[in-house]
């Protein structure tokens, strides 16, 4: 019985002093991810289209990737319908040869009419250099109320 204890006491004893001596080898070189090209171009051609009467500021859109390298794009558009109203967009982002990179949608409910609106639009990260952006504004057709 004891000769099975000397036995297993140097086995766990041998694997400690193996582990320990594999601890102290040369550090592990992990390969650094090659560097990425930019997402966007230096100006990004911004078309709009759409049923909604509004109008998009080109200037104030902006482009950015967020901590988990999902696509954010920032806006500002103002209504010129004569009541409030709400907006759904949808980007399409096309690089220097129009072929599709990424795309984002975002909206706003109740956009005063004549008021500049911040709207946030969201996506995947672009497969690709984004040079254009294609944004489809549309504005569902308001309810008709039933009478009871």
């Amino acid at each position: 019985m004891f000769a099975m204890r000397s036995l297993a006491g140097s086995l766990c004893g041998a694997t400690l002093l193996l582990t320990a001596l594999t601890a102290c080898g040369d550090t592990t070189k992990v390969p650094e991810a090659a560097p990425a090209t930019p997402f966007m171009t230096g100006s990004v051609e911004i078309t709009q289209q759409g049923n909604a009467n509004v109008s998009i500021d080109a200037a104030s859109v902006t482009f950015k990737l967020d901590a988990s390298r999902s696509l954010v794009m920032h806006l500002m558009l103002t209504s010129h319908s004569p009541l409030a109203q709400t907006i759904s967009i949808r980007g399409s982002l096309y690089d220097t040869k129009h072929n599709l990179v990424g795309d984002a949608v975002g909206g706003q409910i109740n956009v005063v009419p004549g008021q500049p609106t911040g709207v946030e639009l969201t996506g995947p990260t672009p497969l690709g250099t984004i040079a254009s952006a294609r944004l489809e504004v549309s504005s569902p057709p308001a309810q008709t109320p039933v009478p009871t």
